[in-house]
């Protein structure tokens, strides 16, 4: 099979009954859940069994709740965005007021409690609040029930029937009941458990099972309590288990790390805790109180317990007594009836574990009837004292010898270990029965894995779900393992097969639910056994039934997935009559249980039913078979009178309808063989529609066709009658008559409701289909969609009428697109061509809107179909996908620019003025934007200013300065970029100082740190290491910018002198005593120039100098040894101890050297003894002010010169200040200047920018610049057409253009007879190159 192939990888630690029982896994899909869907889910999911919910929550702390109801399969979904930090369903088994809508107690931040209610009705999710409560309010709650707390951590331990248990602060549980709507929460109780000392601050995992809590503690130990009164009942030492398993084993037991999670059995028989260290230990508590006793503390005799009846029963009415009797020793029933005694079996069956334990169990004393789970409050009694003694005593002695078998008193201690993985893993205890334990555990390379655990034989089989998977716990005493595939939702079934498990479902359950689950999950019809089909006989299920005669429909190859024509190429015939020969008991099955049930008046509709199935399915065999074979061979022959006789026994079954008409006569026609019908005078004088009416209006249906028949009539078929019929209902429909619309339809044998639905869904005709509409609404047979559709409809139909339809078509158009009187000119001719009459157009059926079409059309094309028919004012109450995405269609750029500057308000700053827009989303326009790209530039470049960019630009760097340099660059007096941020958390500067450094725009990075100022102080990712050394040049831009913006600073120069020296040795790291290992002396010493001290400072050796600047002295003297007066200078010979050396530094040394004069020079260096009181006390660049007033040459720019740089705006300022301020005739001077631009322009025809700019320049002075387009155009012209034909001389062209066009600017009439016939003839060429192209 199929599920067999799939199934995990399969392991048995303790004997081969168990592998061999559980070696099989088959996954099986229930309800098909979206992709979408799943991907909005968390890592875990919680399942609502009774009403078909599925609750997950998110790592953002949201709460997606999903509907599994038929109808809606994963469909309707919705998302609280709360945070929540945990939730419960409600348990709404049991429960006094059954609701067919889920709750949900929810903990949201700052512990505030949620319910939840959701509606899952057509389809849909939709979450209510019912009650919340805040964290204040619950510690006042606890304060009222005189506990003092402050609130450090909450769980929820249960919620049933308006009731939740509430573990607070790991030490207190608090009972509280949640009223009706507007009342106030209520304490049923509240108590802190007698935990010890050391244990409150160590407990790590808690479970509520039947009134019992368990407590599980990281010291080793599980905590026992009632949460009814808070009784400690007992404790469970877990560091016994290695004791106990090395008594078995005779040998030291692996060591168990520190436990995480616990988990117990509903029977209180089996907790499974879950350690660190992919190991999990099942711990049997019968047998280990049995073996330790004392640990169990409450204990309490049958005796003890007081006889009391129900409240509000007389003590003697027979309740009362039976009530009485369950807590007496003795089994006497007072009702001695069958049904009496099966519930009594069925009860003890139940609630008691004698099977398990032997002997009474450990929760006997303690176990409450009703626990504050269930959300009865009523005086609890022991579950155990209702089995009478007598059974208790009289089992207790059969069972002990069953027990020795299966159980082993010395074994309350059973360990599971996964193994050794590569990668941790996250393991995870899902369910525990008496006898089996499932888990779940993950790692994040492969994903989950089922692990199913036998605690009898220590078998284990694992079943891998992959990475795409969510495990789902459910609520329930059934160990059901479900997940969320990528298909949807699924059960795991361990131990069966899918033949095996389809068998089982067909005898218990129904055949309907095996055809869907095969359909759902693509499995071919299984081969159903008989005494399936002889029990679904029996049971009268015909779903049954027709299951297994569709499992047998392929008698040609059963296990072939092929269409029956290509069966038929390469089938065996003896293969075919041994399927018929195989087939033949449960065909004899078949007739023997039709003939019995003809025979008895009560079963002849099933008798009749199961005919029709039988026969149909040996005519269809039959059918096929010759169809696709043209002759029979012998096994073929067979086969065929084997289902012939089956047909033939059937037949005698079949209802004998009388083959003489009930009012025809005894004459017949001479001519043909049929019998002449009674009203034939009549219908003679009636036309055949009149005649199709009457016998379908009076049941005459076979008479008519009788009757055509004779007059050679083609109504005499069926399907011509039916035709008929369906026009004539047509004809009534127009005519309102409805009462006989309706009759001639149910005589005719459709479902009249049906069929007027869809005649008004489907009909062209306004008439028709308003009377239905109003008919239909008064007898409620609309949905609540279909009713919207046709109010939809009705809105559309308004708004495109008449004369409004003809003035909001010119109002749709923005009055900057089309001019009115235009609209009217391209209209007419429109019209004209296209024979169009908008008066007649909604007067014709064609043009009317069937209702079938607007029930498909979604929200956002209904939207868009009624925008264009609306007023502006109207605007807000529509979507804004539909809205946008309409304005951008048509261009409407004033509307559009409107709606951006509500939308940027509402993104600057809380608007208290009502909005005239819906609301705009920056997704909204990224994914509705339908106009041209150059109005979606502009829209994005109106937001950009704003500082609203769009996530894709964001996420992609290049695209957000493309977007920048639209508005205005990266380098402007306030760049919108506040906001920005990177994945990595970088604002903009780091971003694009990365982007300079990956692309080497060494110049852009300096003018742009420059710019905005930017140092390591506001800047810190201009310090970042790795930045450096993968970019030396970067060091040393940032260090000479930290001297420019401290001069007084020796460091800073010595930084950025290593920086430099950084560029020249890119190997290592740059320091003195480094340059000197390379042999670069001179470069080292060039670098201690630039120190704090100068060399003598540096040679000193001082210990808290910087190590880039400290030299060893041996170092320095074997690297001068090549400049030995240099070394001489650096270190002096010293003979005598007393003579000190002389006071000779590298300063006096070039004191006779002309260029450097110490005494003006190095006066910014300490070491220089020699320099004067008016030396530079820093170091001089070329910028200093005194040198640029001395030796700088200033050249003065004019506006010719930034023309020619394509830089318009500077030429118009420079003009401004230099020219026009100080001319007294700026009329002269502006003309004059326009000529030289006029003449710049000429010259430089083929530089496009400086073209511009000489035509932006002349705008700006006032001039027409229609002269200088036109020439220059001309002048391209020319170019373009010589060039064509002399590509090696385009330089020398080009000059020759450009002389004749500085002779045109003469005014020169030789050039410029010359330049209109190079100008024709350039033109005339272009003309032919066109007509050659589109040729």
């Amino acid at each position: 099979m199929a599920a067999e192939e799939g199934a995990g990888n399969a392991a048995s630690a303790g004997g081969s009954r168990g592998a061999a029982a559980m070696g099989r896994v088959l996954p099986m899909l229930l309800v098909p859940v979206p992709a979408e869907a799943m991907g909005q889910l968390g890592s875990r999911a919680q399942l609502h069994t009774q009403q078909e919910a599925l609750g997950s929550l998110t790592a953002a702390g949201s709460l997606q709740v999903l509907s599994l109801a038929p109808g809606s399969r994963g469909r309707g979904r919705c998302c609280l965005e709360g945070p929540f930090w945990h939730f419960i369903w409600e348990d709404s088994r049991n429960s006094n007021t059954p609701t067919d809508k889920p709750k949900l107690l929810a903990l949201g931040e700052n512990y505030e409690l949620l319910i939840y209610e959701f509606n899952l009705k057509d389809g849909r999710c939709d979450a209510t609040i019912l009650y919340s409560y805040s964290g204040e309010a619950l510690q006042k709650l606890i304060e009222d029930q005189d506990i003092s707390i402050s609130l450090l951590s909450l769980r929820i331990l249960s919620f049933h029937n308006n009731t939740s248990l509430l573990f607070i602060n790991k030490c207190i549980i608090l009972h509280i009941i949640f009223p009706e709507r507007d009342a106030a929460i209520r304490v049923l109780n509240c108590f802190t458990l007698p935990l010890p000392a050391q244990a409150v601050d160590m407990i790590i995992d808690t479970q509520l099972c039947r009134g019992i809590l368990f407590v599980l503690s990281s010291l080793g130990w599980i905590y026992i309590f009632d949460v009814v009164d808070g009784t400690y009942v007992a404790h469970v030492d877990l560091a016994l288990h290695e004791e106990d398993m090395c008594n078995e084993q005779q040998q030291e037991p692996a060591k168990i790390s520190s436990f995480t999670s616990l988990k117990v059995s509903q029977d209180l028989d089996v907790v499974v805790i879950v350690s660190s260290s992919n190991s999990a230990i099942a711990l049997n508590l019968n047998l280990y109180f049995r073996q330790h006793p004392g640990h169990l503390l409450c204990e309490r005799t049958l005796e003890d317990l007081p006889i009391q009846g129900p409240k509000g029963i007389d003590e003697d009415d027979p309740v009362n007594s039976a009530y009485n009797m369950k807590l007496t020793k003795f089994s006497f029933q007072i009702d001695r009836s069958w049904k009496a005694q099966l519930s009594s079996l069925n009860e003890t069956i139940k609630n008691s574990k004698l099977e398990v334990s032997c002997c009474a169990p450990w929760f006997q004393d303690i176990l409450h009837s009703e626990s504050p789970e269930s959300g009865n409050h009523s005086t609890s009694v022991q579950s155990w004292a209702f089995i009478p003694q007598d059974i208790i005593h009289g089992q207790y002695n059969f069972l002990r010898k069953d027990h020795a078998k299966t159980c082993d008193p010395g074994r309350s201690w059973k360990i599971m270990h996964i193994g050794e993985q590569e990668e941790p893993i996250d393991l995870k205890c899902v369910s525990v029965t008496g006898f089996t334990a499932l888990f779940t555990w993950e790692v994040e390379r492969m994903g989950y894995t089922i692990t199913l655990w036998d605690l009898e034989n220590q078998g284990m089989q694992c079943f891998s779900l992959g990475r795409k998977c969510i495990p789902v716990d459910s609520i329930g005493e059934q160990q059901l393992c479900f997940v969320l595939t990528e298909k949807g939702l699924s059960l795991i079934l361990f131990g069966l097969t899918q033949e095996e498990f389809l068998n089982r479902l067909m005898i218990h359950g129904s055949a309907s639910t095996v055809d869907i689950l095969c359909h759902l999950n693509g499995w071919g019809r299984c081969s159903i056994p008989i005494h399936a089909l002889e029990a679904g006989i029996e049971n009268r299920q015909l779903d049954t039934v027709n299951f297994f005669l569709k499992s047998k429909e392929n008698l040609f190859n059963p296990s072939s997935k092929s269409s029956v024509s290509d069966q038929f190429d390469h089938f065996s015939s003896h293969l075919y009559l041994r399927n018929v020969e195989e087939l033949m008991p449960a065909l004899d099955l078949l007739c023997s249980a039709i003939r019995e049930s003809y025979s008895e008046p009560q079963s002849k509709h099933f008798s009749e039913q199961l005919l029709n199935l039988t026969l149909s399915f040996l005519n269809n065999q039959i059918k096929e078979l010759f169809i696709h074979t043209e002759e029979l061979d012998e096994h073929l022959q067979k086969g065929v009178n084997i289902l012939t006789s089956y047909i033939n026994e059937l037949r005698t079954f079949m209802i004998k309808f009388p083959w003489k008409l009930t009012d025809a006569i005894d004459e017949y026609d001479v001519h043909e063989n049929v019998p002449k019908v009674k009203e034939s005078n009549i219908w003679k004088k009636l036309s055949f529609e009149e005649v199709t009416a009457n016998a379908i209006l009076n049941n005459r249906i076979p008479e008519a066709q009788t009757f055509f028949r004779i007059d050679s009539h083609s109504a005499q078929k069926l399907e011509e009658l039916i035709g008929i019929g369906l026009n004539l209902v047509f004809d009534n429909l127009k005519k309102n008559n409805i009462k006989e619309a309706s009759e001639l339809l149910k005589n005719m044998g459709f479902d009249v409701k049906g069929q007027l639905l869809k005649i008004c869904f489907y009909t062209t005709d306004k008439h028709i289909r308003d009377f239905l509409v109003e008919i239909l609404k008064e007898k409620n047979y609309f949905s609540e969609k279909e009713k919207r559709t046709i109010d939809f409809v009705h809105q559309v139909e308004k708004l495109y009428l008449g004369h409004f339809q003809e003035n909001m078509q010119i109002q749709s158009f923005p009055r900057y697109w089309i001019k009115e009187q235009d609209f009217f000119k391209h209209k007419s001719v429109l019209d004209s061509f296209l024979k169009y009459d908008c008066k007649d157009e909604f007067n014709k059926q064609d043009h009317r809107i069937v209702l079938n079409w607007a029930l498909w059309w979604d929200q956002l094309t209904q939207e868009s179909i009624i925008l264009p028919r609306i007023s502006p004012e109207e605007y807000k109450s529509y979507s804004p996908e539909a809205l946008w995405r309409y304005l951008t269609a048509r261009h409407d750029w004033l509307n559009i620019i409107l709606w951006i500057g509500e939308f940027q308000t509402q993104h600057g700053y809380t608007s208290f003025q009502q909005n005239k827009w819906p609301l705009l989303t920056i997704d909204v326009i990224n994914q509705n934007t339908s106009c041209n790209n150059y109005m979606r530039n502009e829209i994005l470049d109106k937001l950009a200013r704003n500082g609203i960019f769009l996530a894709s630009e964001l996420e992609d760097f290049e695209c957000f300065l493309l977007r920048l340099s639209r508005i205005g660059g990266v380098i402007q007096d306030t760049l919108p970029v506040q906001n920005y941020k990177t994945k990595e958390g970088w604002d903009f500067h780091s971003q694009f100082i990365l982007y300079c450094l990956e692309h080497s725009l060494q110049h852009l990075l300096y003018v742009y740190l420059d710019c905005y100022k930017l140092s390591p102080e506001n800047c810190p990712f201009l310090e970042k290491k790795e930045l450096h050394e993968a970019h030396p040049w970067f060091e040393f831009l940032v260090q000479c910018r930290q001297v420019a913006s401290n001069l007084t600073d020796p460091k800073l120069i010595f930084q950025a002198s290593l920086a430099n020296a950084q560029i020249l040795i890119p190997t290592n790291q740059a320091s003195v005593s480094s340059m000197l290992l390379e042999g670069h002396t001179l470069l080292a010493l060039a670098t201690t120039m630039y120190s704090p001290g100068g060399v003598s400072q540096v040679v000193q050796n001082e210990e808290n100098e910087n190590c880039l600047k400290k030299v060893d002295p041996q170092l320095l003297k074997m690297a001068l040894t090549p400049y030995p007066k240099l070394k001489t200078a650096l270190f002096p010979q010293c003979t005598p101890p007393s003579v000190l050396p002389s006071d000779i530094t590298l300063y006096h040394l070039i004191q006779s050297l002309s260029p450097f004069d110490p005494s003006r020079l190095f006066g910014w260096q300490s070491a220089n003894t020699l320099a004067i009181g008016d030396a530079w006390s820093h170091l001089p660049h070329f910028s200093s002010p005194d040198l640029v007033n001395k030796y700088a040459v200033v050249e003065r720019l004019n506006f010719a010169y930034y023309l020619h740089h394509g830089r318009p705006s500077f030429a118009f300022g420079t003009f401004l200040v230099q020219e026009l301020i100080k001319s007294k005739t700026p009329k002269q001077l502006i003309q004059q200047v326009g000529n030289e631009a006029y003449v710049i322009g000429l010259s430089s025809f083929h530089i496009p920018s400086v073209g511009a700019a000489c035509v932006c320049f002349l705008e700006l002075l006032g001039l027409d610049s229609l002269k200088l387009r036109v020439d220059m155009k001309v002048a391209n012209i020319i170019l373009r057409y010589k060039c064509r034909n002399e590509d090696a001389q385009y330089s020398f062209i080009r000059e020759s253009v450009a002389e004749k066009l500085s002779k045109l600017a003469d005014d020169e009439k030789a050039t410029t007879e010359e330049l209109l016939v190079l100008l024709e003839e350039g033109t005339w060429n272009s003309i032919q190159q066109q007509e050659i192209k589109s040729i």
